[in-house]
């Protein structure tokens, strides 16, 4: 738009002979009202986070912590985030660690998997998505405590992840 308008000032100033600050000016106030006009209808910005999950917490941690600037951070790639933007609100609906065991004389190999369900509401309609991510621990004449797993944090932040990825993707 700004070749086309630079083009159209080197013109009029060769024929007619304007003040070309006064149509630069105008053509770049033009441009840029229409720019931000544009920009106005995608801009998002995240309402809140709840969860509706049974199991809300991990040992200390909310599940719901972090939430808010992962969403934003996955928003920004493909929207403005402004705080006059169109509302999204986000909840955490399904939280499961679903985990399997095997064990053989003091060899005990331990999966656990991080799944996390998040749903994006925004203008009416409901975008869902689930995040999964794996820990296996192997140990030799150790026992492990129950939720003690090593990257317990770290393997929640991964599923969250990567539900709100699932989410964004369908958004419009």
């Amino acid at each position: 738009m700004i070749i086309i308008a630079v083009s159209i000032i080197s013109n009029l100033n060769v024929y007619h002979n304007f003040p070309s600050t006064f149509i630069c000016s105008l053509i770049f106030t033009f441009a840029t009202s229409l720019s931000g006009f544009a920009q106005t209808d995608k801009c998002l910005t995240v309402d809140s986070v709840y969860s509706t999950a049974k199991f809300k917490d991990l040992g200390k941690r909310d599940i719901r912590f972090g939430v808010k600037q992962m969403t934003e951070d996955m928003l920004s790639e493909k929207f403005c985030i402004s705080e006059t933007g169109r509302s999204i609100k986000v909840e955490v609906f399904f939280f499961g660690l679903p985990k399997t065991t095997l064990r053989v004389v003091g060899v005990e190999k331990t999966n656990q998997i991080t799944q996390v369900g998040v749903r994006l509401y925004c203008d009416g309609k409901t975008y869902e998505g689930y995040g999964e991510s794996d820990t296996e621990i192997r140990t030799v004449m150790l026992e492990v405590v129950e939720g003690s797993i090593p990257f317990q944090k770290m393997t929640l932040s991964s599923a969250l992840k990567k539900a709100v990825e699932k989410c964004v993707s369908q958004l419009q």
